[in-house]
């Protein structure tokens, strides 16, 4: 995937926002949202701490949102020409219906619009439909680390890039 390229179709009732966009007002609400959704879906020790994160100038969160509600985020950091995807969760009734690969999108545009020439990420490599997505995407597998998140969990470390 190029940063150019035909947008994937968000399914009905879902719309595409920047954490940075909102309302400050509903900024926190919406950041502890996250980070409730985060704690159900992760395990403890992978948790972000969103009240310092977002703080940093280089931290980017993207959100799908339907009827109002959080059903998935995006969590990056820019540094230099390159972007670390650090988290991308999306809630189990909302899976598989093209959601993550927006935010995907959303991104790649993002990352290519500010001069960024790849994305970079680690990933369990038991998590077969994230694998899955990350290589439908274009990502290639640039290393492999044994023990990375856990005993018996190594991490894929995937590369993506952009625009060439």
């Amino acid at each position: 995937m190029s940063s150019a390229g035909t947008a994937p179709s968000l399914p009905p009732g879902v719309i595409v926002k920047e954490h940075a966009s909102l309302p400050s007002k509903q900024r926190a609400i919406v950041a502890a949202k996250v980070a409730r959704l985060e704690k159900k879906i992760f395990p403890a020790n992978e948790g972000f701490d969103y009240d310092v994160e977002l703080k940093k100038k280089n931290i980017g969160l993207l959100l799908a949102f339907k009827e109002g509600d959080v059903v998935a985020y995006l969590v990056n950091q820019r540094i230099k020409r390159m972007v670390w995807l650090h988290k991308l969760c999306v809630i189990e009734q909302e899976r598989q219906k093209g959601i993550a690969k927006c935010l995907m999108h959303a991104l790649c545009q993002q990352t290519g619009k500010s001069g960024g020439e790849s994305i970079q990420l680690w990933v369990d490599e038991h998590r077969e439909p994230a694998r899955a997505l990350y290589s439908a995407l274009g990502f290639r597998q640039i290393e492999l680390r044994q023990a990375y998140y856990a005993p018996g969990r190594a991490g894929l470390k995937m590369e993506l890039a952009i625009g060439m």
